[in-house]
């Protein structure tokens, strides 16, 4: 199986951003450098953590609190970034083991 690539993974955290976050932004709002915060989009704490719920189910994976913060959660393309060596290391995990 083949790891996403980032721009796909930026697109379906854009479609979580506008379709599954209980919010009112735009897609023509959504860049991928803009901040998720009040200072961007306005996302505020209870959606950030409904946003993280919703990325761990889409991707199947699972945050360890270790790994959540402020500055993962930034933009879409920190977040897309790191989803994307997650995945690629999960995907070697599998390799190893079979």
């Amino acid at each position: 199986m083949q790891v996403l690539n980032v721009d796909t993974i930026k697109g379906m955290v854009r479609d979580i951003i506008l379709n599954d976050l209980d919010s009112n932004i735009n897609a023509s709002d959504i860049r991928d450098d803009i901040s998720l915060y009040d200072d961007g989009l306005g996302l505020d704490s209870i959606a950030i953590i409904n946003f993280i719920v919703l990325v761990e189910k889409k991707f199947e994976i699972s945050f360890e609190e270790s790994e959540i913060s402020a500055s993962l959660f930034s933009s879409i393309n920190s977040v897309a970034e790191y989803l994307h060596e997650k995945l690629a290391a999960r995907q070697e995990d599998r390799q190893i083991i079979n």
